[in-house]
């Protein structure tokens, strides 16, 4: 009988260690959806749902923000290259047809930009907005 009611108590202790463990996560998907300034927090739903719904707003505004950078950029590089034919540009790298060849020649494009690309990408730190209690949270540090 002894046993029984041990094991009892131990799940009982399981299972309130995992309802606290739920709590804290659903806080945190709330704090999350409150920082990120995102209105619709689907209360009600799977705490899964839920996640997947902030992941898939998240990666929305993380494309979003590099094709507005990338349209931004082009002007830039534009402006130092007269004539520069910008549709061809966007058809992506000119490389050799062999693959090993291509890679390499990427590569080596990839090495050589890193400095000129870190250089304009700074030029438009300015331009990013982050919604407030993200920008908060970073101005309070670790």
């Amino acid at each position: 009988m002894a046993e029984t009611v041990s094991v009892a108590e131990a799940l009982q202790k399981t299972l309130n260690d995992e309802a606290t463990e739920r709590s804290a996560l659903e806080g945190v998907v709330a704090s999350a959806y409150e920082g990120l300034g995102v209105e619709a927090n689907p209360s009600g739903s799977s705490l899964r749902r839920r996640v997947n719904a902030l992941y898939s707003w998240v990666n929305e505004r993380l494309r979003d923000a590099l094709h507005t950078r990338v349209k931004k950029a082009l002007p830039v590089v534009s402006s130092h290259y007269v004539g520069i034919d910008l549709p061809v540009v966007s058809e992506g790298y000119v490389v050799p047809d062999d693959e090993e060849e291509a890679r390499e020649e990427v590569q080596k494009l990839s090495d050589a930009r890193e400095a000129p690309g870190d250089a304009l990408a700074a030029f438009f730190d300015a331009e990013v907005v982050l919604p407030l209690g993200v920008q908060d949270a970073e101005k309070a540090g670790p």
